[in-house]
């Protein structure tokens, strides 16, 4: 979806194209080439697009695209350079790993100048909350995308150096992670205190990749932990958590979180919980419904909002109460959960939660317009967070779709 959007204005300058008009056999390489080193943006961008899709002129494409890539046109060359990233990707052109890390280094542009990204999206529910959060370092930049995508273990200590040199260190970092020897998670653990949170954050990623638990455990679980820090980077902590017990020891993993369960701070608690029970842990889930119940509205909507991703049949019944919630945000969260357990007797309790919500929102919404103490109302009612009736199509659906499957 996000991808989709990034390359719309793309494709629009695609279609519009003379260029786009001839018939594909008859557009010779040559004449992309000439014109991808043109002056005209539009024929640049074009071309850079073009080439990529016509893999039986790989040798000759190829060394032509590394060669463009310190090209500048006399507008938006990071655009251009971002297409001829995509083209190297699609032809898998691995040798081209290197004159990219080279331009990353050089600082020249390789992020987008004038074309959207469309890294933006709008939540509306739950879901789209969820989707949202994952972790997608890469959306402005496609060379820095594709180094991720062909790098291997031979280019590792040249984007270290270029890290260390301070340059794009969030992004390389999460493909050092990908690609990385066990030794490199203490050079990525190293960058844990970074005073940029998109640089902690790829840290709480990267050490999910790499096979050292010994040292990324430890590191995790503080980043999780940490009262203060921003909450993306514990929930991508609270992530590789899960991926690493899933992959290794579950139960190891879950031993080392659980005097978590009793912290002071209540986030800590929540995140662990939800980490516990990805991981199967009995008392996550215990914890995590006794979370739906708290009396702050912030953590009762993540509380039914993990419900929802660990589909538990035995949290019905806490869900179920929640759909009365004072906070609407609490409600849509628990429509959510309903909807991915699954269970089709729900489906006249999520119509009716929304049919009560009625009249619940329409005065809030008056109280918001005649002036009453907007901060208080919104902390209240979770105002303008979700569309409840987006969720409740959404979860129907969801209940309907695993019905027709079984």
């Amino acid at each position: 979806m996000r991808e989709a959007a990034r390359r719309f204005l793309c494709c629009v300058i695609l279609l519009a194209s003379p260029t786009m008009v001839r018939a594909e056999g008859t557009t010779s390489v040559e004449k992309l080439l000439e014109d991808l080193r043109g002056s005209d943006y539009v024929q640049a961008l074009v071309a850079a697009e073009k080439l990529g899709r016509s893999p039986q002129h790989r040798a000759e494409i190829v060394p032509a695209l590394m060669e463009t890539l310190n090209h500048e046109w006399e507008r938006c060359s990071g655009d251009i350079r971002q297409a001829i990233a995509r083209s190297l990707g699609r032809l898998q052109a691995r040798e081209a790993v290197v004159p990219l890390l080279q331009l990353a280094r050089s600082g020249r542009g390789i992020e987008h100048d004038c074309a959207e990204c469309g890294g933006c999206f709008l939540v509306l529910t739950p879901a789209g909350e969820l989707f949202d959060r994952r972790y997608e370092p890469f959306l402005e930049s496609e060379v820095l995308s594709v180094i991720n995508e062909l790098a291997d273990f031979s280019h590792l200590k040249t984007m270290a150096d270029i890290v260390s040199e301070g340059k794009w260190k969030a992004q390389l970092i999460a493909t050092i992670g990908k690609v990385g020897h066990p030794r490199y998670a203490y050079f990525i653990g190293g960058y844990k205190d970074d005073e940029d949170e998109s640089v902690r954050r790829a840290v709480a990623h990267a050490l999910g990749l790499i096979k050292n638990d010994d040292f990324t455990l430890p590191v995790l679980i503080q980043l999780l932990s940490r009262t203060g820090e921003d909450f993306h980077v514990r929930w991508e902590a609270s992530n590789s958590l899960v991926a690493i017990g899933k992959r290794s020891d579950a139960q190891g993993v879950a031993k080392r979180l659980m005097n978590l369960l009793r912290d002071r701070e209540k986030l800590t608690v929540l995140l662990t919980a939800r980490t516990l029970a990805m991981l199967g842990a009995e008392e996550g889930l215990v914890k995590v419904r006794e979370m739906a119940r708290d009396e702050d509205p912030k953590m009762r909507v993540e509380a039914a909002m993990y419900l929802g991703e660990v589909t538990d049949r035995r949290s019905t019944d806490t869900l179920i109460k929640s759909l009365k919630d004072e906070n609407l945000a609490v409600r849509a969260c628990a429509v959510y959960a309903l909807g991915q357990i699954g269970d089709a007797s729900m489906i006249a309790s999520l119509e009716r939660a929304f049919e009560e919500s009625r009249d619940y929102m329409a005065e809030l919404e008056k109280q918001l317009k005649e002036g009453s103490s907007d901060e208080t109302l919104r902390q209240k009612y979770g105002s303008g967070v979700f569309d409840l009736r987006q969720t409740v199509r959404e979860a129907i659906e969801a209940i309907q779709e695993r019905a027709g499957k079984s």
